[in-house]
């Protein structure tokens, strides 16, 4: 189903022969995009879904049918030393019409006040077309640095987004230049921390190095702009992948999500459930992810991994082949396009596609590790032991994260127990951030009940309920004992993740969480809380309401945009469920309370 509220912006046309203007009309695209994103009511296509149509002509129908939206934006930008025109139309997808275009005459050095222009044109005309939406007086804000330094700026964006390594180191040199120059412009700092964290994820440089270089960054960064959703966002990896606090993760991922829906902060919070063994809330996460950016690489990786985490081979290996066909330079999917072949019981097929590998597949330890782990589950002991033994030997070098990945593996698959242990007990000490999706591993099950392992593990990821014994439900419904406990979890679980400030909750969602079938967790919601779902929820969504709209920062703010931003999606809804439970208007209650 495509939501009438729902829009994609096309990459503007560079209709100019300088090559410079080519980074400001990414960057124009790119910051409409972000703009737009800050609207609650707005489901908005990420940049690379919108980038993948990139000097490509697609049909109205093609738009509607790829990126699942309503709406889409396209322009143009000529410009000269002197004088910019940007053109500017809207097009219906369904009707195929345009309902609305414009032209902008603009001097090239307002370059803030054209993007705020232009997102708040779209976003009013389409407020006209598709119903209300909630809009700021601004939806971009001014950055105080000079005209050339941020067209010096969107020139780094321009190479960091092609992500790869030496368009990244590129996008690094760009960035420290422009520091030297304005050292109190926040966005190249976050820009390095950036790269150098996809360099590190990516294993294009050793995860503990990457970090290591990222860091002094991301904490300028912050210090300049601590409350952007891009700063709260990098806090939760940090907080995951080098700090290991699950709880801290959460909390500022969704901070981040607050601030601006996108995909990568929903991608962000399926990786941590994936870490804790919530494989189905991970999965709901990541659907939305795939649904703001479905021509994101790694979010189809994403989704292809959850299913070899699920041991659904079958349906995992055209999400990891899809993330391939979009981006065949991305080093996970054939990893686990190899695995899922070897774990569905076809060995030999799976030997045949890792010795084909070639490229990065190579440089990365994928064609060694995946043979290795092949000829151990095919018996090929004396191949088996020539390749670990070439595996222990980039312990010492940039590859070390990807060699205790495919050693621990390997072992597994022989039974070495004793040595999974030691070898993960080694990358715990080493804070490798791969043993926090050893867990959920299929590979791993034979040893998870080894105390050694399962102590480690519990130091790692202390909170994580998946290290306990998996929760058996009976076919009848709960019992007075299992509502008691399972009631107060989902409390805990409530104000954990917050998960009322998704306007979109589901009690599907809410079942994901608790691990139980959505029919279990109705019954929980009216025997332990005499609630339905939409009261349970929306209780929550009332009292962060209250304490929102008597806070300083909101005072500027609407009741109706105070609403929106607790969770709520309907001004109806609000109103009912606020006089419901509170027994008087919003505006009343917070006459009554200001006077106090």
């Amino acid at each position: 189903m495509i939501k009438n509220k729902s829009i994609a912006v096309l990459p503007f046309v560079n209709l100019s022969n300088n090559i410079d203007n080519e980074y400001f009309c990414d960057g124009l695209t790119e910051e409409i995009i972000y703009a737009l994103a800050k609207i609650k009511d707005l489901v908005v296509t990420s940049r690379t879904s919108s980038f993948y149509f990139k000097n490509k002509k697609v049909t109205a129908n093609e738009i509607r049918e790829k990126l699942k939206v309503a709406t889409f934006i396209e322009g143009s930008v000529r410009a000269s030393k002197k004088k910019m025109r940007i053109t500017v139309q809207m097009i219906d997808t369904l009707e195929d019409f345009h309902f609305w275009s414009k032209t902008f005459d603009r001097n090239p050095d307002d370059i803030f006040e054209i993007q705020d222009e232009i997102s708040l044109f779209i976003a009013e005309k389409l407020r006209e077309h598709v119903g209300h939406i909630e809009i700021e007086d601004k939806l971009v804000e001014p950055i105080d640095v000079p005209v050339n330094i941020y067209r010096e700026y969107l020139k780094g964006r321009y190479y960091l987004m092609k992500l790869d390594y030496d368009s990244s180191l590129k996008a690094i040199e760009i960035f420290k230049s422009i520091i030297k120059k304005s050292p109190k412009f926040a966005n190249p700092y976050l820009d390095i921390n950036q790269a150098y964290t996809f360099m590190g994820t990516m294993g294009l440089l050793p995860a503990f190095e990457a970090f290591q270089k990222a860091q002094p960054f991301f904490e300028k960064a912050m210090s300049l702009n601590p409350n952007s959703s891009r700063v709260q966002l990098n806090l939760s990896w940090i907080e995951c992948w080098q700090n290991w606090n699950l709880k801290k993760a959460f909390e500022h991922a969704n901070k981040a999500l607050e601030i601006q829906q996108a995909d990568d902060i929903y991608l962000t919070i399926s990786n941590f459930l994936t870490v804790e063994g919530k494989l189905d809330a991970a999965r709901n996460y990541l659907d939305k992810a795939l649904q703001l950016d479905p021509y994101a690489a790694i979010n189809h990786h994403y989704k292809g991994f959850l299913y070899y985490l699920q041991e659904d081979y079958s349906t995992a290996i055209p999400f990891l082949k899809k993330a391939l066909e979009l981006d065949p330079m991305l080093p996970f999917p054939p990893i686990y396009i190899g695995i899922c072949l070897l774990m569905s019981g076809k060995p030999n097929e799976a030997l045949t596609y890792f010795g084909s590998l070639e490229g990065v597949s190579v440089k990365d330890l994928t064609k060694l590790g995946g043979k290795t782990m092949c000829y151990a589950k095919l018996n090929e002991t004396e191949k088996c032991n020539d390749g670990l033994k070439e595996l222990e030997t980039y312990l010492t070098t940039a590859l070390v994260d990807k060699a205790f990945t495919f050693l621990i593996l390997v072992n597994a698959l022989l039974g070495n127990n004793e040595k999974v242990v030691d070898l993960v007990t080694q990358a715990y000490h080493s804070r490798l951030p791969l043993i926090l999706l050893l867990n959920p591993s299929p590979i791993l099950k034979p040893v998870k009940n080894h105390k050694g392992f399962k102590e480690i593990m519990l130091k790692a990821i202390p909170d994580n309920v998946n290290y306990k014994q998996k929760k058996k439900y009976k076919q009848s419904l709960l019992d007075t004992d299992e509502i008691k406990n399972y009631s107060k979890e989902l409390e805990l679980i409530m104000e954990d993740y917050k998960l009322y400030l998704n306007p979109d909750l589901s009690l599907k969602d809410l079942a994901s969480y608790l691990e139980l079938p959505a029919n279990y967790v109705s019954q929980l919601l009216n025997l332990g809380f005499q609630k339905n779902f939409s009261e349970y929820v929306n209780s929550y969504r009332v009292n962060e309401f209250k304490e929102r709209v008597l806070l300083e920062e909101y005072k500027g703010l609407t009741l109706m945009a105070v609403a929106y931003d607790s969770g709520f999606n309907s001004k109806t809804v609000f109103n009912t469920f606020f006089k419901k439970i509170e027994g008087t208007t919003p505006n009343s209650y917070l006459r009554s309370n200001q006077a106090n």
